[in-house]
């Protein structure tokens, strides 16, 4: 937002303060500013000058040589501009001036001496024109005057950050700055803009207003007396140094109180108006597929998010985005219905985002307006009107309605929860001297009081305590706050053992395991949620969003599995993990839960016809996963053999620790990989977090330590025969039931098929560690223990190999 400094003069004598200190006041208690124009610097070497005779060049058929006097010296200028006449008063750049970067010298051209440059609108600056010479045509121009002077230019423009105001309707507008810079800078306002009067006309037919629940505040006035022409100097120079485009005195004013107020409004051309039936208005929403043309020439498809103008009901303007082009004001408008309205902020929100409209008006009504101002704008705005070409202008009652009229927002404030928030020592003086400055009222008992917002910030902006605590502590400046030591006892956090597992679990996957962390958006498609959830679980979400993102989802696998398809192209070997949430329509805290998934894809094709490869890959995933349950002092822990309609059926174990189901483990089923577009063979698995984490606490600090044993260890290998499509583990559960007193340890160390066997069988190779503790194993201990090995296998049906 652009802001002029000489405008905001008019209501506030800044020119009294120096600019840096005016600048160090709106960094340190206001907002951001990006940066400081001298606007049209350039212009301060050009001056209007009188041409009194013109002569052709002695050389040069398409020169001129001009006499031309600045109303004190005549100077001599050769010019071949086309539209050159005696008497004209013309821009004249003297040796000095720099146009469009390069610099303006006393020269001599064809022999002729030429003392400066008179200038098109186009080398000025000022617009695109450039057929001829600018020759000013204003009566209260003279020779001599500065251009930069004469236009209204000579002025500082700041840029003001938008970000930094957003929370502050109040401020977008050159009097809400100028006001709230006269409190922090403790200067008077001298002229406020929406205190003005006027006399209404009886004789002026009144629109008609209808009264709905759709806009906060809606007035309208029957204008008379109206006659389109260019608005005066004052008005063209201030809209230009705004950015905004000049039109006719009409639009103009209507622009130049969106700059001055921050109050939107909106002329309507009555006849047109009144063309339609009757000049009858009224806020609706839109229907579904209307559509009208804007002023932009655009003609968007309109629905009933979209609050419309109606007058006799069809659309003529967008509600605070845009009026229509079919009542819109022209040369031959000779009255005129004006519009002063507030619409809810949410209600333009949706408009601006339907429609991708964003208009000047639309940015200040999004931020939320105070709807009391309506009647005061309405004021100024035919006070400006008769200034501004229209002196026998004459209006009807206002008619509308204002259904906040009665608002009022109290908030109790103590110096105690004051200084406490700050960590200062303000006074009750003090702090009343402040609020006052802010315009707000503050009704004292002791050391509290009960404070009242002005109307002009009550919407949105201050509604709570701290909200006068941050008024006060801006408006002091945080840099006079003293920096004191902590009063307060410094105490240790209290443990937290989900965040301390979650970090363990972190560690061991991407530094002991190698595995990288991913995180993605907690949204999925339907189709994505029906992996591991039903319809009736789906959480919707309720802005509109596309489908793909459509609800929360109810499993972390979707996204981990489209993770692994972008990255199988550019990596041979995917190892990845994401810790995140999940979530299901049903009462807290079931409606959210934690998991702690994993994706691996060692680039197997789903052709892949070696189970042996396969079968290696899956065993080397969970015997990480083992490491990491034993990193964590989790030993008690096994495997069962369960199916998920998301794991291949032949592929997928479940893990269970002291009773509890804490995690799984599978390939991805064949129809879900192909669903996600995967190429590739693609471990899942998962821990559920709030499982695990009862299972850690419960076994974190048993002491697992065994004295070692003075005796040498023996390993036994034993490789046996079972049906391809059974778990190896079955064999190692049914040797441990025998409780062998040496048996430490038992593991798969080789899973072979093809070759000599049958296609549906295949072998495991078994390792068997023993070790006795009070004594060593003889050969017949050892052999004794192998022939129970070997029984236990042929009891079971596995032939040994």
């Amino acid at each position: 937002m652009k802001l002029s400094l000489d405008w905001m003069n008019e209501y506030v004598p800044l020119s009294e303060v120096p600019l840096e200190e005016i600048l160090k006041k709106i960094a340190a208690s206001i907002c951001e500013i990006d940066g400081v124009e001298d606007f049209f610097a350039h212009l301060e070497k050009v001056v209007l000058v009188r041409i009194e005779s013109l002569e052709k060049h002695p050389q040069a058929d398409k020169l001129q040589v001009a006499q031309v006097s600045d109303g004190k010296n005549k100077i001599q200028i050769v010019s071949g501009a086309p539209n050159l006449r005696v008497g004209d008063l013309v821009p004249l750049a003297i040796p000095g001036a720099v146009l469009d970067g390069k610099e303006i010298k006393d020269s001599e051209l064809r022999g002729v001496r030429s003392s400066g440059m008179l200038c098109s609108e186009k080398e000025l600056g000022l617009s695109d024109e450039d057929s001829g010479v600018f020759v000013v045509t204003d009566p209260q121009a003279k020779p001599g005057d500065v251009l930069r002077e004469f236009l209204g230019f000579r002025d500082k423009i700041l840029d003001v950050d938008n970000k930094s105001i957003t929370h502050r309707p109040d401020l977008w507008s050159h009097f809400g700055f100028a006001r709230e810079l006269a409190a922090q800078l403790e200067l008077p306002v001298r002229f406020h803009p929406l205190e003005q009067d006027w006399e209404f006309d009886d004789g002026v037919p009144q629109p008609k207003v209808s009264d709905t629940k759709f806009a906060h505040s809606y007035f309208s006035v029957g204008i008379e007396g109206v006659k389109i022409s260019p608005s005066n100097r004052s008005v063209r120079s201030r809209l230009k140094k705004c950015g905004i485009r000049v039109i006719n005195n009409i639009v103009d004013v209507s622009n130049y109180l969106l700059l001055e107020t921050g109050q939107p409004t909106h002329f309507f051309d009555r006849e047109k108006l009144g063309a339609m039936g009757a000049v009858s208005l009224e806020v609706d929403p839109a229907k579904k597929g209307e559509s009208f043309p804007l002023l932009d020439g655009t003609s968007p498809e309109l629905d009933s998010e979209i609050l419309i103008i109606r007058n006799s009901g069809k659309g003529v303007a967008i509600a605070g985005v845009m009026g229509g082009a079919e009542t819109a004001v022209s040369d031959t408008t000779k009255s005129v219905v004006l519009e002063s309205a507030v619409f809810p902020r949410e209600s333009v929100r949706k408009s601006i985002r339907k429609t991708g409209i964003r208009s000047e008006s639309s940015v200040r009504y999004e931020k939320g307006l105070e709807a009391t101002t309506t009647l005061p704008v309405l004021k100024r705005a035919l006070q400006l009107l008769k200034e501004n070409g229209c002196p026998e202008v004459k209006a009807s009652h206002p008619v509308g309605y204002i259904h906040t009229a009665d608002k009022k927002v109290v908030i109790e404030l103590s110096l105690d929860f004051l200084n406490r928030k700050l960590g200062t020592d303000i006074n009750r003086e003090t702090a009343e001297k402040v609020l006052s400055s802010l315009s707000f009222v503050s009704d004292w008992k002791g050391d509290r009081a009960m404070v009242t917002v002005p109307k002009y910030r009550q919407n949105y902006d201050i509604t709570i305590p701290e909200d006068l605590v941050e008024e006060i502590g801006r408006s002091l400046g945080y840099a006079s706050i003293p920096v004191r030591p902590l009063a307060a006892e410094v105490k240790p956090p209290a443990q937290n053992k989900a965040r301390e597992l979650e970090r363990l679990l972190k560690r061991q996957f991407s530094q002991v395991l190698g595995y990288n962390e991913v995180f993605n958006y907690s949204y999925a498609s339907g189709s994505d949620n029906l992996v591991e959830g039903k319809p009736e679980d789906f959480v919707k979400i309720m802005n509109a969003m596309p489908e793909e993102q459509a609800f929360l989802r109810t499993s972390i696998f979707p996204s981990l599995l489209k993770n692994v398809r972008l990255n199988t192209d550019r990596f041979e070997r995917v190892r990845i993990f994401e810790f995140g949430r999940t979530y299901k329509k049903t009462e807290e805290p079931g409606n959210e839960s934690k998991s702690f998934a994993w994706a691996v894809c060692d680039g197997r094709k789903w052709n892949e016809k070696d189970a042996g490869l396969l079968e290696e890959d899956f065993l080397r995933v969970r015997s990480g996963v083992e490491q990491v349950l034993r990193n964590l002092n989790i030993r008690s822990f096994v495997w069962k053999s369960e199916n998920r309609s998301y794991f291949h059926p032949k592929a997928s174990l479940s893990l269970y620790s002291e009773g509890m189901k804490i995690g799984e483990l599978g390939y991805a089923h064949p129809t879900l990989a192909d669903r996600m577009d995967l190429k590739k063979r693609t471990l899942l698995g998962k821990f559920d977090f709030a499982a695990l984490l009862t299972a850690w606490e419960s076994l974190r600090k048993t002491n697992h330590f065994k004295v070692p044993s003075h005796f040498p260890q023996t390993e036994i290998d034993l490789s046996i025969v079972m049906n391809s499509n059974e778990s190896s583990a079955n064999f190692a559960e049914l040797v441990l039931k025998e409780s062998i007193p040496e048996l430490e340890d038992v593991r798969v160390t080789v899973v072979f098929s093809g070759g000599n066997l049958p296609a549906d069988k295949k072998s495991v190779s078994y390792r068997f560690r023993l070790l006795s503790q009070d004594k060593n194993l003889t050969q017949e201990r050892i052999k004794e223990i192998t022939d129970t090995l070997i029984g236990i296998a042929q009891s079971a049906g596995y032939p040994l190999r």
